[in-house]
């Protein structure tokens, strides 16, 4: 199988688990949250509009299409993230900036019109057994994101908040890195990069690492403010993005 058919059907893999993010929150019974039925209609229009986007691919022009997805995860992620909660660091702004990020991030991926000058040249050879590693490695950075979100539960949410009764979670990969949904999406990311193997995926991967540490530097210092002591013992036993390998 050559890379571009790896490429081709990872472009696939990243718009199935992009729809089962946007509704996992929806398909979660939460007691704070909108009523049952009030979570169907939502999750039934986010299917829907989902369905007549996938179908459409083809003949929606890219721009286009690109404009309409980003549309369609704002309001997935507004309807499936709890409410704000007593403390926050996120701006106005915040939530938007960071959707524009991510539109960037899966354009240079997966569309060919971003392929212009040095993005478009190659940072390692066209080889099969290059693109199998690296699509691997997006299954397995998949993986931990999924993971981590269950992990997470009730206490996961796009926006950088703490909930009013938040726990700090250190189980599952918790336990060994405090930001692992991050690392798996980072490593997806990175694998799509190596299968693609042109710069514009590198491109791609440092503009979301960025966004990743200030996200998650926010994160932490709200957490250090809410859990004190706990929260820095949790800090002395764990890595940031990647697993620490000699705890304390």
């Amino acid at each position: 199988m050559t890379n571009q058919a790896l490429l081709h059907i990872l472009g696939y893999v990243w718009t199935f688990f992009g729809a089962y993010w946007m509704s996992f929150n929806l398909l979660k019974k939460n007691p704070a949250e909108p009523s049952g039925a009030s979570r169907q209609w939502r999750f039934a229009f986010l299917a829907i509009a989902f369905v007549a986007l996938f179908a459409g691919r083809h003949r929606i022009p890219p721009a286009l299409l690109l404009v309409l997805a980003v549309a369609w995860a704002g309001l997935g992620l507004l309807w499936a993230a709890p409410a704000k909660g007593p403390q926050s660091a996120e701006f106005k702004w915040y939530r938007p900036i960071r959707l524009v990020i991510l539109a960037a991030v899966f354009s240079l991926l997966f569309w060919e019109a971003t392929a212009i000058g040095v993005l478009g040249k190659r940072f390692v050879p066209d080889l099969p057994a290059l693109g199998i590693v690296g699509f691997l490695a997006t299954l397995c950075g998949l993986f931990v994101s999924s993971w981590s979100r269950i992990a997470l539960g009730k206490y996961w949410s796009d926006k950088v908040i703490v909930q009013t009764e938040h726990q700090l979670i250190r189980t599952g990969p918790y336990a060994c890195m405090r930001h692992p949904l991050y690392s798996g999406v980072l490593l997806a990311v990175l694998g799509t990069a190596l299968v693609l193997g042109e710069v514009r995926g590198l491109v791609s991967f440092a503009v979301l690492l960025v966004n990743y540490m200030i996200k998650a530097k926010r994160e932490e210092r709200i957490l250090a403010e809410r859990f004190g002591p706990e929260f820095n013992s949790h800090v002395a036993r764990t890595g940031f993005l990647l697993p620490r390998l000699r705890r304390l």
